[in-house]
C-alpha cells in the first residue's frame, strides 16, 4: 500500500486486501484524505475487512466520491456482492 509518487491523489495497493493487510498499513490518516483513486491492478482478493477499509477511505475524501480502478476477477466480484458499488465507483 503506497501512494503514487507521481500522484499522491492516487493509492497504489497490491496482493490481497485483508484483515492482515488493512492492519499493517502505515499511511497516516492525512496522507490518506487527498486519495481521490484507489488503483487495484495487482489486487487479486479482497475480504470484508479491506472493505471496510475502502468505505472508511471514501469517507474521508467526501464529498469526493472514491474510483477504484483495476478492479478484477474475484475481488470485484466481492465488491459488487458485499454492495460496494452503492458507495465507491468501480
Amino acid at each position: 500500500m503506497a501512494l503514487d509518487p507521481d500522484d499522491a491523489g492516487r493509492l497504489v495497493l497490491s496482493g490481497d486486501i485483508d484483515v492482515y493487510a488493512v492492519a499493517g498499513h502505515r499511511l497516516a490518516p492525512e496522507q490518506l484524505a487527498g486519495v481521490r483513486v484507489v488503483d487495484l491492478h495487482a489486487v487479486d482478493f479482497v475480504d470484508s475487512a479491506g472493505l471496510g477499509f475502502l468505505i472508511g477511505l471514501s469517507r474521508q475524501v467526501r464529498p469526493h466520491r472514491l474510483r477504484l480502478e483495476g478492479l478484477h476477477g474475484t475481488a470485484r466480484q466481492m465488491l459488487v456482492v458485499m454492495g460496494a458499488h452503492h458507495v465507491l465507483d468501480l
